[in-house]
């Protein structure tokens, strides 16, 4: 049997099932998958925001060069950002360009400390801020020079290691990512919408998609009768409220995180 009538069958088996009725009864599955996928979700934000960049003044840098905590650096043209177009579940570092020089007032420099937390440090006449950009001094380039790039600390974006947190992160980002993907394309029919909008809707910003469809397709407390397929979420309209909700995501976080003055972005 095809897909295209499995999922006929499975639509009509639904609705003629009505709801209280004497009919068969859902079997709790889907609403202990819903706490499962919750609970996955959950772990990897907190493992984004325990691992995640933290700001540092030059003066935290200083020390940490004198303390000699530093394993590896890198130079790259600008800060890690929750905006990024690589997803979720991809690797932090791979929204990371590295600089061309350490001349250019405006690198950013990230280094990581033996326990693999990594530190965005900002010029010393600027609050370390998620709002806030700086420009280094000559003074301060010139340090970058002595400490960093003549050194022997391993550098360069693809050396940075950011440690067992991160690891963790990565793992719970792709187990979460291909197990949606699974359910989405070879799972049950969506009852809210179908799987092409399901799809696009994966992609939003910190796995919120994922979140929305462990509630509204898997939890226990949603009607899961399947209505006509005219009357469920196309794929075009999924990949509307992807570039919609994920615009308003990304300016939402950065005035919470303004208001709190937060200085750690999640991986």
């Amino acid at each position: 049997m095809s897909r295209d009538a499995r999922e006929v069958a499975e639509d009509a088996e639904s609705r003629i099932t009505p709801a209280g009725s004497g009919g068969r009864r859902r079997l709790p599955l889907r609403p202990l998958l819903s706490l499962v996928v919750v609970g996955l979700w959950s772990a990897m934000v907190i493992a984004s925001l325990a691992g995640g960049w933290q700001l540092v003044g030059q003066s935290s840098a200083v020390r940490d060069v004198a303390d000699g905590r530093i394993t590896s650096y890198a130079l790259v043209e600008s800060r890690p950002d929750i905006s990024g177009t690589g997803g979720w579940w991809t690797d932090p570092r791979s929204e990371l360009v590295d600089a061309n020089g350490s001349q250019d007032s405006d690198v950013e420099l990230i280094y990581t400390l033996a326990d693999g937390r990594p530190r965005i440090a900002v010029p010393g006449h600027v609050d370390p801020s998620l709002t806030m950009r700086g420009t280094w001094s000559e003074q301060e380039l010139a340090w970058i020079q002595q400490e960093f790039v003549e050194s022997q600390i391993p550098a360069g974006t693809v050396n940075l290691d950011l440690g067992r947190t991160e690891r963790v992160h990565t793992v719970l980002s792709l187990v979460l990512a291909g197990g949606m993907l699974a359910l989405v394309v070879a799972g049950p029919v969506p009852r809210h919408g179908n799987r092409w909008f399901w799809f696009w809707l994966i992609g939003l910003p910190g796995g919120l998609g994922v979140v929305a469809y462990a509630i509204w397709e898997l939890g226990g407390w949603r009607d899961h009768r399947a209505p006509p397929p005219e009357r469920r979420s196309g794929g075009g309209y999924g990949f509307l409220l992807l570039l919609l909700w994920g615009m308003l995501g990304v300016i939402g976080w950065q005035l919470l995180t303004g208001l709190l003055g937060a200085t750690v972005i999640p991986l």
